[in-house]
């Protein structure tokens, strides 16, 4: 299944909205962040190549609060539902590693990790 443009925007309003969830981000952390998702997501089938590129992207375009950025996430994420279904633990695990790759877990981005698991799951049941 190759999966849309729809999900990977979903995946980097995710992105956007756990990085941000902790404060201000680096440009070195953006490029970072969007190389590390890419690289997770590699073994995914797309018909969007430029995923990191436009990951990369939603740093300097967006001006939303994280919880924005989430909800908007989760709102292109349920028009996918079939890849949503097949990915959902790709999702889970990649944001896990993320939040915990400097070592520090702010408890915002603990409470968005708990939050993504729930709509997941309504999602993949609705």
């Amino acid at each position: 299944m190759l999966v849309s443009r729809r999900f990977w925007d979903g995946v980097g309003g995710l992105a956007y909205a756990f990085a941000m969830a902790d404060g201000a981000i680096e440009k070195e952390e953006i490029q970072s962040f969007a190389a590390r998702i890419d690289q997770a997501f590699a073994h995914i089938p797309t018909n969007f190549p430029q995923r990191a590129g436009a990951v990369f992207e939603l740093f300097y375009n967006l001006n939303y609060s994280p919880e924005k950025a989430y909800e908007e996430a989760i709102s292109h994420l349920k028009e996918v539902t079939e890849e949503v279904r097949q990915y959902r633990f790709d999702i889970l695990n990649i944001f896990r590693e993320v939040i915990r790759a400097d070592g520090k877990v702010h408890p915002f981005e603990e409470e968005f990790l708990k939050k993504l698991d729930m709509d997941l799951e309504k999602i993949v049941s609705d």
